[in-house]
């Protein structure tokens, strides 16, 4: 079968990237796959990036599964290729399962702030209340602040900002206590109703 594979490029240096994708290349060769890396789609690197998107997704076109790298959610063009790639009922592997889908769509939803935005070091007032809600919902589910740092990108003592400061936005600040509350609503709404579950 032929995988796809999908991962954060824009904002990251050549040879990360490049090492990324080649070690996953190895990987799923090595489990038997026929791989399409995009990093060998015939477009110059320079060339701007509709245009990379645009020969990326006739590759995936052509394909059964895509594999998601760990940092796909941090890459715009990488959420584009899940959402086609579910859209066609293509195989999805993940290099790392995705945690907390649920609270990441909750916050989508409500605020209109994607993970990506969660992730960048944006000082945004939306994406700050935004990073500040996903981190309370983490902890609250028992995630440790490192755990939460690594995943938005973020240092350790960013995230117990967020969480020592959660409860005084959420009493004095309206606008924060508004998207709080809707957020906390669409998740407890998903709980009581178990086959509503995000894929």
């Amino acid at each position: 079968m032929k995988i796809y594979i999908s991962g954060q490029i824009t904002g990251l240096p050549v040879e990360e990237y490049t090492e990324r994708f080649n070690k996953a290349e190895a990987y799923l060769t090595g489990k038997g796959y026929e791989v399409v890396n995009p990093l060998r789609n015939g477009v110059p690197s320079g060339a701007r990036w509709q245009e990379q998107m645009k020969a990326d997704i006739r590759l995936l076109l052509d394909c059964g599964a895509i594999y998601l790298l760990a940092n796909w959610e941090k890459s715009i063009g990488a959420t584009l290729e899940r959402e086609i790639a579910k859209g066609l009922g293509l195989i999805i592997e993940y290099e790392k399962t995705p945690k907390h889908r649920d609270i990441k769509a909750a916050i989508l939803t409500v605020m209109g702030v994607d993970f990506k935005s969660i992730a960048e070091d944006s000082r945004n007032r939306w994406h700050v209340y935004a990073r500040m809600i996903y981190a309370h919902h983490c902890k609250k589910r028992g995630e440790h602040t490192q755990g939460i740092a690594e995943e938005t990108s973020h240092d350790q003592s960013t995230i117990c900002y967020y969480l020592r400061n959660y409860d005084t936005e959420y009493r004095f600040n309206r606008e924060f206590r508004a998207a709080a509350e809707k957020v906390a609503t669409l998740l407890s709404e998903k709980l009581s109703n178990p086959t509503d579950v995000l894929k």
